[in-house]
């Protein structure tokens, strides 16, 4: 009975408690209810119009993949932050460094103190007396930590191998960077490729429907042959018009992949007037090795083998003493009064002091050990992130170089194909003309034209996006790796 009354006054206890919360006046800065929106002030409207009047605009010129990779280094958010972090891991090399160093500060202490004090009755009648003091104390201090059996040499090598990691993911992120704005620039040479290709079906249609059209007058060919041209026609424009909203999508991505505003307009040099890139001239194991030696991942993963490291190594120095030198130099400047409204005794008087503290922890409860722990158990797990790095960083360059050579094959045999395809539908409607082939043979010649065309264009987009996913598989990546 007893154990449920303590319940019950403990949950209305915290119902009573929750009310108040509820009812609190900061409750009034969250949504009144969850069944309507909550109204955007308008201060917070006018600092993002703000913001967005920003302007922005690029020098008038042809951007080929060089210029539009530099416009994105220097424009692209995603490179500006990765620097900041590297800045960041840089200054804590100096935040490391700085604990070899004394600590000097000025401190000042200032005060009036009343302190009724008691006194034998036989010296003073009331039995206590009043002491006054006004004291203001300036003083130098220094604190200078001179031994700690390798902690602070733990630090730093932590923080030094913190910063190289930081650099070498700055270096990666440009090289993603570069990577993406090729994809998107190669995507962007597809999708005007496949536009132009869509030209050329509508054309080709057209003439295959004055054809069709041509001969129904000449009483050669029926009304069905003439409507089945006049399907293919409306197909063609029907694919015209959905390349031309993929070619307006891949030019959006190329911008967002530069990281400038999506109303940016950029006259793009298309990648068709690029030669293909050749084959891998290194076998698949030797371009596996470059990776595993130049990929800032597996580099990266390598430095945080070497902070989790140093900072195991700190945390095992906890356990040694520690050295400081402290001291003082000091002005006490004050008065004091003890008769009790007699005359003050002044003092303006320089002091110092000087002290050497040898402190070794013995008990804290086992923290000490299970921050080594800790530690130890990042630094094997960093031991098995670049396990996974290097594992990882072969995979992608198999796929990468593998994807090289395919798409360099496809590109020849749709080359071949187009050719083909062509050549079949000239002499298809050749025969058409002359009476002597029908319109269904001529039809499917067109489609194989629409189809041949199509795939030459994917496949040099292809062959170029993959030669430049190999070179960021095998971190050799840049303007050079990824423009022939």
């Amino acid at each position: 009975m007893l154990l449920r009354q303590c319940i019950e006054r403990s949950t209305m206890g915290l119902a009573f408690i929750a009310s108040v919360l509820s009812t609190h006046p900061a409750m009034a800065q969250a949504p009144p209810s969850a069944e309507q929106p909550w109204a955007i002030p308008d201060s917070a409207i006018r600092r993002a119009e703000a913001l967005g009047a920003m302007g922005f605009s690029v020098p008038h010129k042809q951007y080929d993949l060089a210029a539009l990779i530099d416009l994105a280094e220097r424009e692209n958010p995603k490179t500006r932050a990765a620097w900041e972090v590297a800045r960041a891991a840089a200054a804590e090399i100096g935040l490391a460094e700085s604990a070899y160093l004394p600590q000097l500060s000025f401190q000042a202490i200032g005060g009036f103190q009343h302190t009724p004090l008691p006194m034998p009755k036989s010296l003073v009648p009331a039995g206590y007396f009043i002491s006054e003091s006004r004291e203001v104390v300036p003083a130098l201090a220094l604190k200078w930590l001179l031994f700690d059996f390798g902690r602070r040499d733990a630090q730093l090598q932590a923080a030094r191998a913190d910063s190289f990691v930081a650099n070498v993911v700055f270096t990666g992120a440009h090289q993603k960077l570069i990577f993406e704005v090729s994809q998107a620039y190669f995507d962007l040479g597809a999708a005007r490729g496949k536009l132009h290709a869509a030209q050329k079906a509508l054309n080709t249609a057209l003439t295959t429907q004055d054809a069709a059209v041509a001969k129904q007058n000449n009483g050669l060919a029926t009304v069905v042959a003439v409507a089945q041209a006049q399907r293919q026609t409306a197909q063609a424009r029907f694919t015209l018009a959905a390349a031309e909203g993929a070619e307006r999508t891949a030019r959006a991505n190329l911008v967002a992949a530069l990281g400038v505003p999506a109303a940016t307009e950029i006259d793009v040099v298309d990648s068709a007037e690029l030669p293909l890139p050749t084959a891998p001239a290194d076998s698949v194991s030797k371009a596996v090795d470059q990776a595993l030696a130049h990929r800032p991942d597996v580099i990266a993963a390598l430095g945080k083998v070497d902070a989790a490291e140093a900072a195991l190594k700190g945390e095992r120095r906890s356990y040694y003493p520690v050295i400081e030198l402290a001291g003082q130099a000091f002005q006490n400047i004050g008065s004091l009064n003890s008769a009790g409204g007699g005359p003050y005794s002044n003092i303006d008087r320089p002091g110092q002091n000087v002290f050497l503290s040898f402190s070794v922890p013995l008990f804290d409860g086992g923290m000490r050990r299970n921050r080594i722990s800790i530690a130890d158990a990042k630094a094997r797990e960093a031991q098995e992130q670049l396990a996974t790095a290097r594992d990882s960083a072969s995979q992608q360059v198999v796929r990468a170089y593998n994807g090289l050579l395919t798409s360099l094959a496809e590109y020849d045999a749709a080359t071949v194909f187009s050719q083909a395809a062509h050549t079949a539908y000239d002499a298809a409607l050749r025969s058409y003309r002359q009476g002597v082939g029908t319109y269904t043979d001529l039809a499917t010649e067109e489609n194989a034209v629409v189809q041949g065309d199509t795939q030459v264009e994917d496949a040099r987009a292809n062959a170029h996006t993959a030669a430049a996913a190999l070179a960021l598989s095998m971190g050799a990546i840049d303007v050079a790796g990824v423009q022939p």
